[in-house]
């Protein structure tokens, strides 16, 4: 009877290892729509950016609020500079998603899961190409007679550098920090005016959980260098980061100094 109870109880012991294993694997699975749009993680609510350079302080926050099925539908802006309150509504058609904001609109089209182009109501268009492992490699924006083009390139799932028209790039490092989710300010590094993106990055192939060192940023004789430090919540997602920025000129002399601080809400 000791053998067979002994049995009973590692046969039970192997059964609950397996569904452990199987709960596991679920809950760490990607789970897209027919869009491209992750449903299986937590959502960015609220991304809050305080900067300080000295006598110049001001807070900006942006709330993002989403459908039933988890994709973004508005995006509420406010300054403190102005007290202004910018409302921007996402419409998501057939393989289209739409940002419209103060009479004007943008409009880009999806295919396999990621925008290809955009289309802008004031004339101006842009495009997106991705490499194998669908992650964005150029952007370009403009119209035919001025054409803004950023090259990316790509190492193990990190961004490390980033031609901006061939007159200035972007040098980032890591340390071995990552985040649970995506860091939000990478999709912002590439664009400062996406809106969806910030909520989507997957969208543009943009979607990373590692968090940068250092970035440094020249043009000509300027030079200004980032330092990042982090802050994780208890499930492992971005609640924090602080951006202590230093400038130079052509001199190597420090010209400014000053520090950004987002602070993160995820539900």
């Amino acid at each position: 009877m000791k053998t067979f109870r002994f049995l009973g109880m590692a046969l039970l012991a192997v059964v609950m290892c397996v569904n452990f294993a199987a709960c596991s694997s679920d809950d760490d699975e990607i789970i897209k729509d027919d869009d491209g749009v992750i449903t299986s993680e937590k959502r960015l609510v609220e991304m809050k950016e305080a900067y300080d350079d000295k006598d110049d302080v001001h807070v900006d926050i942006m709330t993002f609020s989403y459908d039933s099925k988890g994709k973004l539908i508005t995006v509420v802006q406010k300054c403190s500079d102005d007290n202004s309150n910018d409302i921007t509504n996402i419409t998501w058609g057939e393989n289209t998603v739409t940002e419209s904001r103060d009479g004007e609109s943008i409009t880009y089209s999806l295919t396999d899961g990621l925008a290809r182009t955009g289309s802008e109501t004031d004339g101006d268009n842009c495009s997106f190409a991705y490499n194998s492992s669908k992650q964005l490699t150029t952007y370009q924006y403009g119209d035919k007679y001025d054409t803004t083009t950023r090259t990316l390139i790509w190492d193990n799932g990190k961004v490390t550098k980033m031609d901006y028209d061939k007159e200035s790039s972007e040098i980032i490092t890591y340390g071995n920090e990552t985040c649970k989710g995506y860091f939000p300010l990478m999709v912002a590094m590439i664009e400062d005016d996406f809106k969806v993106m910030l909520a989507h990055p997957e969208l543009v192939g943009m979607r990373t959980t590692q968090l940068p060192k250092q970035s440094t940023y020249k043009e000509g004789n300027y030079e200004e260098t980032a330092t990042f430090t982090y802050k994780l919540d208890k499930d492992g997602y971005l609640e924090s980061c602080t951006a202590n920025n230093i400038e130079k000129d052509g001199s190597g002399g420090i010209t400014d100094t000053y520090t950004i601080t987002y602070t993160f809400k995820w539900e």
